[in-house]
């Protein structure tokens, strides 16, 4: 009878065990697919290739995702900005998944101000931007100042 209930016992542990290991199997799996992103013109940092906005042909941006934040459920990405322009420029920016390009476009609203250098002066965001998306993203700039002050004159309209 004690080598039934050990054999039991046993076979019970084994099979709980095995049931663990393989859920966390399948658990790494998913949060690897999560985590897959297109390494097409991507440098050795992780940053994607420069882009002009849609804005400003003399203002670049790069970006680059920084993995998934599994507490908000997004991705975090972050964005280097670059001036091209000889003054400084003064912005509002946002990030959002491709598919809200409208609906931010609507809405008119960036929520972070950003100053950026003349002559080809950078700008990288120290924080990251929460977005719903793995592979790519809309960068979205509005209320433009272009000179050494960000007040006292109105803001620029886009020269595209």
């Amino acid at each position: 009878m004690k080598n039934f209930k050990f054999y039991l016992g046993t076979i019970f542990c084994v099979t709980l065990m095995m049931s663990f290991s393989l859920k966390k199997e399948k658990n790494i799996d998913l949060e690897f697919i999560k985590m897959k992103i297109p390494i097409e013109n991507i440098d050795e940092q992780g940053w994607g290739s420069w882009n002009t906005t849609d804005c400003l042909k003399g203002l670049d941006f790069r970006v680059k995702n920084d993995g998934y934040n599994k507490y908000a459920k997004k991705y975090k990405w972050n964005i280097e900005f670059r001036n091209r322009y000889r003054e400084k420029i003064h912005l509002n920016y946002v990030m959002v998944s491709p598919s809200r390009k409208q609906e931010i476009k609507r809405s008119d609203k960036a929520k972070y101000r950003v100053h950026i250098d003349g002559n080809s002066g950078t700008y990288k965001v120290t924080y990251s931007n929460l977005v719903n998306s793995n592979s790519s993203v809309y960068v979205y700039i509005n209320k433009i100042r272009i000179g050494a002050k960000d007040y006292g004159y109105d803001y620029y309209n886009c020269d595209k």
